[in-house]
């Protein structure tokens, strides 16, 4: 590859292991291994610190060293960092942020020297379900190793998923998409269903947790024709008069052969693909394509995304409009909208709000009483919407005066409305 080209790195960040996908200039994302071994694409989310010399060891060599008894073992390192938990190593207190910080540059330094990636451009994290807190101390971690912030995306299996599912070729998304994921929590089963015949293609999934039906202590337990037995047996009911294009299938559970009979089985009229980098390479294709013009007529909404585009009335480039506030597809935590904005002739602020799923719309006014006396155009206001869930948003309208003419009155109006 000629020198200077871009990359894109996404990883799939689980709390036993960790796959890294890279795209080189463009290309396809390409599974990459860290590894000593060939075609071990699996690290293990694991550090290790050797006593006699005090370095730090990731992956395969953190576990040598741990069975060698010769090292301090330390796992677990998203659980570390979802419970604020340090440990101690040789007297030395290291936070989850440290922790992370290690793993992550020694992962890098591997991946500039073995594939010569001295230009990363973009680095995507995929985790299972992260939480807010979690991935702001992921993305901090990574931005040691040399990656400018803004350039740090963290994002969930589904909304990778989501990505990678629709990257593919159309015949693979032209009907709905499952998805089987078998990991240490047991199994799930997530159904993508794309709306094509609006602006935009909206995205939606619906998840059905499995986990009591074929879970992580079966695995580990169960002969093979037991455990394929009850895997035929949940896909006969889960996909029981389902249109799909394809079926994915992912998860440390899938990695022996003991369910290929029961996917082969399930090629009849769909497309049927069985691999561990799944989420890994939803994450390098977001890095790609996140900005690119054609990924501008998908609305992905998942379950911590609100469904409708909130707009406020106004009067701006000399036309009166409804503006965007609050777009659909935005997680519903991170909605804090802000504007400021002068009454001209009313007591009364606009708001539209659009339903991207049911494609309607309703109007809601705030009317702002109490504020007699005021010459036209002299009162200033501003506006804020927040969410309290996915489904309730709660617009707040403030009193600002206006200069030394109009003392602020400190007034606020407040309105929950069900969107």
């Amino acid at each position: 590859m000629p020198d200077g080209k871009p990359i894109v790195v996404g990883f799939d960040l689980s709390p036993e292991t960790t796959q890294i996908a890279v795209s080189r200039d463009g290309e396809e994302p390409e599974s990459v291994s860290v590894s000593s071994t060939s075609g071990q694409f699996l690290i293990p989310t694991v550090l290790c610190v050797r006593n006699d010399s005090g370095d730090w060891l990731f992956g395969e060599e953190a576990i040598r060293c741990k069975n060698r008894n010769a090292g301090v073992f330390i796992d677990d390192l998203l659980g570390k960092a979802e419970r604020d938990e340090s440990v101690y190593v040789h007297d030395a207190e290291y936070t989850p942020f440290n922790l992370l910080e290690r793993f992550f540059r020694k992962i890098m330094a591997v991946l500039r020297q073995k594939y010569s990636l001295d230009n990363v451009e973009r680095v995507v994290i995929s985790m299972r379900d992260p939480s807010d807190k979690v991935m702001q101390l992921v993305a901090d971690a990574m931005e040691t190793t040399g990656i400018r912030k803004e350039n740090i995306r963290v994002r969930s299996h589904l909304q990778n998923f989501m990505f990678y599912a629709v990257c593919q070729k159309k015949e693979l998304w032209v009907n709905d998409i499952g998805l089987f994921d078998y990991n240490e929590n047991g199994l799930s089963y997530t159904q993508l269903s794309t709306a094509k015949k609006v602006a935009p293609i909206t995205v939606t999934a619906q998840i059905t947790d499995l986990s009591s039906l074929l879970d992580q202590n079966m695995l580990e337990t169960m002969p093979d024709n037991q455990l394929a037995y009850c895997f035929r047996t949940i896909t006969d009911k889960v996909l029981y008069r389902q249109i799909l294009s394809t079926v994915y299938v992912t998860g440390k559970g899938f990695e022996s052969n003991w369910s290929d009979d029961v996917l082969k089985s399930l090629c009849a009229g769909r497309r049927v693909f069985k691999g561990m980098n799944l989420y890994a390479k939803g994450a390098a294709y977001f890095g790609l394509y996140e900005h690119a013009e054609e990924m501008q007529d998908f609305l992905f909404l998942t379950e911590d995304m609100i469904r409708s585009t909130i707009a406020i009335r106004m009067f701006k480039d000399n036309q009166i409009a409804d503006y965007p506030m609050v777009r659909a597809g935005t997680r519903w935590s991170e909605v804090n909208a802000k504007t400021v904005g002068i009454l001209d002739d009313t007591e009364e602020v606009y708001f539209t709000i659009y339903h991207t799923v049911k494609k309607d719309s309703q109007h809601v006014v705030m009317n702002l009483k109490n504020l007699h006396g005021r010459e036209n155009k002299t009162t200033r206001v501003s506006i804020g919407i927040t969410c309290l869930d996915r489904e309730t948003a709660v617009i707040t309208v403030k009193d600002l005066g206006f200069g030394q003419f109009y003392p602020n009155s400190y007034r606020v109006w407040e309105k929950i409305v069900n969107i």
